[in-house]
């Protein structure tokens, strides 16, 4: 699901500028918490411009910058970064540099919240997760020295009210996050009840999650020998890169549209998430 926020004024005297959602958004979610390696806010785009309408997806490729346009949205933001790293040819061919010039020559502004929306301590990706699977007493997996108030880090840690059966737990978690198949190796304890997570592709912290003891690590993009580093020692199981994060969209949607707006359209695209499942 692709989400298409149609901007009206709530003063209906000024209009606004793509300076005005760029200011609101980096406000809301400092560049600052952005990974080092990261290429979160504004890629592309006129700010002095007007903006027509904003179009919300997860991540941008040349049919996102084709349905902004029959939009009318001239701002798209994303989840994903449509480019993490240097360009050094602009031509069309691949899908970064061909939707790249698609935006370039039809003027429609590119912004991101990336690693810094899932670090963001109110509403962030994986707060959200942990809140969304009922967790309590929710703190960060993995926290940088960052003191700026609002910031979370990148992981989550909770606990389930109860402890629970494994597998009930994972049905569970299939069953809150619309999951087609979970793959997963067991851990040292049948029940479950401390959770750690990290939305999208959160591997590199999984050191983290057993330094904390934790009886499960949720998180996506697991591979192979990495599964089998962890059976017996914690259920480690791959909830899927875009099924752990894709709901933050709807929070991206409700942010803007309170701040800008006072009527919205949702606008429905089934092939929002492009990897298929069988």
């Amino acid at each position: 699901t692709q989400l298409t926020l149609l901007i009206k004024n709530k003063m209906d005297t000024n209009k606004i500028k793509i300076s005005d959602i760029v200011d609101f958004l980096d406000s809301k979610i400092p560049l600052s918490w952005q990974e080092s390696y990261d290429n979160a806010g504004l890629l592309y785009g006129h700010k002095e411009a007007d903006c027509t309408g904003i179009y919300i997806c997860f991540d941008i490729n040349c049919k996102v910058i084709e349905d902004a346009i029959k939009n009318n949205c001239n701002f798209v933001l994303s989840h994903h970064p449509l480019v993490y790293k240097s360009l050094r040819k602009f031509t069309s061919g691949d899908n970064v540099t061909t939707t790249l010039l698609k935006a370039i020559e039809n003027n429609v502004a590119l912004y991101a919240s990336h690693t810094n929306l899932d670090s963001a301590a109110s509403m962030g990706v994986n707060t959200i997760l942990a809140q969304r699977l009922n967790l309590k007493n929710i703190r960060p997996l993995h926290k940088e020295n960052i003191t700026d108030e609002g910031y979370f880090g990148l992981g989550a840690i909770g606990e389930l009210e109860k402890e629970i059966d494994a597998t009930e737990f994972l049905k569970n978690v299939k069953s809150i996050l619309n999951i087609h198949n979970i793959r997963y190796v067991s851990g040292k304890r049948d029940k479950i009840k401390t959770v750690a997570l990290c939305g999208g592709s959160g591997m590199d912290f999984v050191d983290d999650a057993l330094k904390e003891n934790v009886d499960c690590f949720l998180t996506g993009d697991i591979k192979y020998h990495q599964f089998l580093d962890c059976e017996n020692h914690l259920l480690l199981a791959d909830i899927g890169h875009f099924e752990s994060e894709n709901f933050i969209k709807e929070y991206l949607f409700s942010l803007l549209s309170e701040k800008f707006c006072n009527f919205a359209n949702l606008h429905l695209d089934n092939s929002a998430n492009h990897i298929k499942n069988i």
